[in-house]
C-alpha cells in the first residue's frame, strides 16, 4: 500500500486531518494507508516504511521550533526523493523557503482558511498523489500496476515471482509475489512485452527470473504430464 503521513502537534487538529486523510481513502478505495499520525518529528522518521515514495502532510512549527517541519521535509527529500509533501502550517511568510531548498512540495495549506477548505485540499492532494501514482506505475518499468474493479494497485517488480493464466477464469491473472497473491483481468502478452524480467516458462505462466536458479523444460514437461494423472502428487515424483 502506498504510505501516508501525517506531522501535526496540535492533538485537536491531528485528530481531525487523520480523521479526514482516513476517510477519503476508505471513502474511494485507494490503496493507500495512513502510516503514522504523531506530533513527535522523531517519531514519525522512525516509522517510514522501506519505500520511495510516500505522501506527507507536515506541520511547519514544532513546539517552539518554527522551521521544524521544514527542516523535516529536507530529510525526507533526500532520503525519499518521489515524496508528494504538504506543509499545513500557519507561517504563509516560510513558503518562499520551500522554493530556496528545492523541496518542491505539492501543496501549502494555511490553517487560517478554516477546517473545511483544509478538508477540501487535504481531498485534492491525496487524490492529485493517487493520479501520479498511476501515472508513474504506467511510465516506470520497475512497478507493476494492475486493477480489481475500481481499485488501482502496484507492487515492485522484484517482488514479483510469476504471473500465471487463471484456467477456472478464462481472462484473469494470478500474480503471485513475495507477500501476496492476487488476481486480476488481463493477459501474459502485455506482462511479457513490457518487462523484460519475465521468461515465458510455457503458454500459461511467466517466472521473474531473479527468483530461478535453473531450467529444465523438459522436466517441466514431465512433472506437467503426470499431474494430469489425478492420483499423483509433486512429491510422489
Amino acid at each position: 500500500m502506498f504510505p501516508i503521513y501525517l506531522l501535526e502537534d496540535n492533538e485537536t487538529q491531528r485528530v481531525e486531518y487523520k480523521s479526514i486523510i482516513k476517510n477519503i481513502i476508505m471513502i474511494k478505495e485507494y490503496d493507500m494507508q495512513l502510516v503514522v499520525a504523531t506530533g513527535d518529528l522523531h517519531e514519525l522518521m522512525n516509522n517510514i516504511v522501506n519505500s520511495k515514495e510516500g505522501l506527507f502532510f507536515l506541520d511547519m512549527e514544532i513546539g517552539e521550533q518554527t522551521q521544524a517541519g521544514l527542516n523535516l521535509a529536507d530529510e525526507i527529500r533526500q532520503q525519499l526523493p518521489f515524496a508528494q509533501i504538504v506543509f499545513i502550517t500557519t507561517h504563509e511568510e516560510l513558503s518562499f523557503l520551500t522554493l530556496e531548498r528545492r523541496i518542491a512540495p505539492l501543496d501549502y495549506i494555511l490553517k487560517e482558511q478554516g477546517l473545511d477548505d483544509i478538508k477540501q485540499k487535504i481531498v485534492k492532494d491525496i487524490d492529485a498523489t493517487q493520479t501520479i501514482l498511476k501515472t508513474e506505475t504506467v511510465q516506470h518499468k520497475d512497478i507493476l500496476g494492475y486493477k480489481i474493479g475500481t481499485r488501482f494497485f502496484s507492487v515492485p517488480i522484484n517482488d514479483v515471482i510469476m504471473l500465471s493464466t487463471n484456467k477456472e477464469r478464462p481472462g484473469s491473472i494470478r500474480l503471485t509475489a513475495k507477500n501476496k497473491v492476487a488476481d486480476f483481468p488481463g493477459n501474459l502478452n502485455s506482462f511479457e512485452n513490457k518487462y523484460s524480467q519475465f521468461f515465458r516458462c510455457d503458454k500459461s505462466s511467466l517466472i521473474n527470473i531473479d527468483y530461478v536458479d535453473s531450467y529444465d523444460y523438459g522436466r517441466l514437461q514431465e512433472l506437467s504430464e503426470h499431474l494430469l494423472e489425478p492420483h499423483l502428487f509433486p512429491e510422489d515424483l
